[in-house]
């Protein structure tokens, strides 16, 4: 099953050789947006566990949003570092489809994230009418988001990830079918 065919193997080599440019010069731009997240990460986390042993609600709220995205952020950013370095149809579209999940899963979580508590702690905080009003447009684009792309990606997660389809024809027609970019266009 794992055995390539010779054009496939020949259209592999061609794909390394050709890519290899592009990945070289991704990796280098991933790596230093990696380390940078990683010292955000552990900065957040850090202040996260100091609010919650403080029982400090609203800042663990909004602390706790906070690297939920981050590790979103990272996460995604994993998938697109392994997208561009797959080499192969196949190995694409394995990455793909556990991405549309992680992305539907996101589109499902983040608005109740950013929901009325969390809302209520930026308050509580302090939070400018102007942040209030930012957070209001992000949550809305996320909410449009969703609308727009809830459907495409919940038809990959049912039917190839999360809830495999159990006919084995249908489930290899949506894997040919599924397009890397299409998934990779949203996660951005």
């Amino acid at each position: 099953m794992n055995q390539k065919t010779p054009s496939e193997r020949v259209k592999n080599a061609i794909e390394r050789i050709m890519l290899l440019p592009v990945r070289v010069r991704h990796r280098r731009k991933a790596r230093a947006k990696h380390r940078a997240r990683i010292d955000v990460l552990t900065t957040i986390r850090r202040t996260l566990e100091g609010a919650a042993r403080l029982r400090a609600g609203n800042t663990t709220t909004v602390f706790n949003v906070g690297m939920y995205l981050l590790l979103l952020d990272q996460d995604i950013a994993y998938f697109t570092d392994d997208l561009v370095c797959a080499i192969g149809d196949r190995r694409r579209a394995f990455l793909a489809k556990h991405e549309a999940v992680l992305l539907y899963e996101a589109g499902e979580d983040l608005p109740q994230l950013l929901g009325r508590e969390f809302r209520d702690a930026v308050k509580a905080l302090g939070a400018s009418p102007e942040q209030l009003s930012r957070l209001n447009a992000v949550s809305s684009e996320l909410n449009r988001f969703w609308q727009g792309h809830r459907e495409f990606l919940g038809t990959i997660r049912n039917a190839l990830a999360a809830h495999r389809d159990h006919d084995a024809l249908r489930y290899a027609d949506a894997l040919d079918t599924l397009n890397p970019l299409e998934v990779m266009a949203r996660a951005t």
